[in-house]
């Protein structure tokens, strides 16, 4: 009986888990559809156009994949900390930081292409590891709520960011129309992650796939996540059951902080070939990959999916726009709806890990 009591409760985890994003993901388009009918375009036509300029082509589909890239490091840079239980939200300044790093250390340590390229990405990894260890130092000296530091800290990242491309760091051999976006010096060509194959995305992707399945590979098939979670949640169970609660959290805002890092780099090195003021925080990528890992409920895979989704929802939206001049902004509705749904669920995953935390600090006390 017990055994088909939990065979039951677990059925019902999982089409819970399966069915709300489904649920956001069709009610955000049958309201995208309203908006188009209003307009007075056919909503099927729109998007069919979308799905083709997502995926229709090889090269859309590249720009597809090529988007997704720093949504997906973003998206499992939650996955890490929210599986965890704690709730940190600073993947965008981590983010931030390592696109800066990747481009100062590719344009200027005097290394061959390749050796660049690699130490960039360790660069970035570092940056973006070194700021989420700090908001996990906030949490642990001084009790600050992770959402409230993190946060913070991306609005620090981001204008510190912005100092230095329109001040030091501004590239100096830029014309009169790049003055006027602020970035730094462009890398050499072959200070670059290339395509994989001929028309194909960079090999970034590829990384990112990757970094998908040794997250998953960690959570799934090692005690990481077990003593993670346990760390995060009841630091003194872990106690009493031989996990350093301290020692897990600076190791998952590391683990966390890396991947984040390492989407900027991915960004700098596989696209833009610098850092160009605001191109982390103005896109989004952080915070749809904080989107992508909320529907699929913090699983790195389904992070994966996810992330393409969402990317193929922009890619496509500039392509419905441009051959049936709808307005972008309804892919911007579709979107904020995922976003506003996906944000319910947040909202119930931070209020069980304070309660948890709550039952943990009241146990300790007594």
């Amino acid at each position: 009986m017990d055994n088909e009591r939990n065979w039951k409760r677990a059925l019902l985890g999982v089409v819970d888990t399966v069915t709300q994003p489904l649920i956001a993901v069709l009610i955000s388009f049958l309201l995208g559809a309203v908006v188009i009918l209003v307009i007075g375009k056919n909503p099927l036509l729109a998007y069919g156009e979308m799905i083709r300029g997502a995926f229709g082509k090889q090269v859309y589909l590249m720009n597809t994949l090529k988007r997704a890239t720093p949504i997906i490091m973003g998206g499992l840079a939650v996955c890490i900390a929210w599986r965890s239980g704690y709730e940190a939200m600073g993947g965008e300044g981590q983010m931030i930081l390592g696109a800066v790093a990747a481009a100062l250390v590719g344009y200027y340590l005097p290394l061959p292409g390749w050796l660049r390229v690699l130490a960039a990405m360790l660069a970035a990894a570092a940056a973006g590891a070194i700021y989420s260890m700090f908001s996990g130092w906030l949490f642990e000296r001084f009790d600050v709520t992770f959402i409230i530091s993190t946060l913070m800290l991306n609005y620090i990242a981001n204008y510190f960011a912005a100092y230095l491309c329109n001040y030091p760091l501004r590239d100096p051999e830029a014309n009169v129309y790049q003055m006027q976006n602020a970035q730094t010096g462009k890398l050499p060509e072959s200070v670059a992650l290339p395509p994989v194959m001929k028309g194909w995305v960079h090999w970034g992707f590829v990384l990112a796939v990757l970094a998908v399945i040794i997250t998953w590979f960690l959570f799934r098939k090692t005690s990481f996540g077990y003593k993670s979670r346990m760390g995060g949640l009841n630091p003194r169970f872990a106690l009493y059951g031989g996990v350093n609660a301290r020692r897990m959290l600076y190791l998952v805002m590391l683990l966390s902080g890396v991947m984040a890092g390492l989407g900027g780099s991915f960004e700098v090195l596989g696209s833009k070939s610098r850092y160009v003021d605001q191109m982390i925080f103005s896109t989004g990528y952080a915070w749809t990959g904080m989107v992508a890992a909320l529907l699929a409920n913090m699983n790195p895979i389904g992070t994966l999916l996810a992330s393409i989704l969402l990317a193929g929802l922009a890619v496509g939206g500039s392509t419905m726009m441009l051959n049936m001049d709808i307005p972008l902004e309804v892919c911007n509705i579709i979107e904020g709806i995922i976003t506003l749904f996906m944000s319910a669920r947040m909202i119930r995953i931070v209020a069980g890990n304070l309660r948890r935390r709550k039952r943990a600090k009241g146990g300790e006390a007594a």
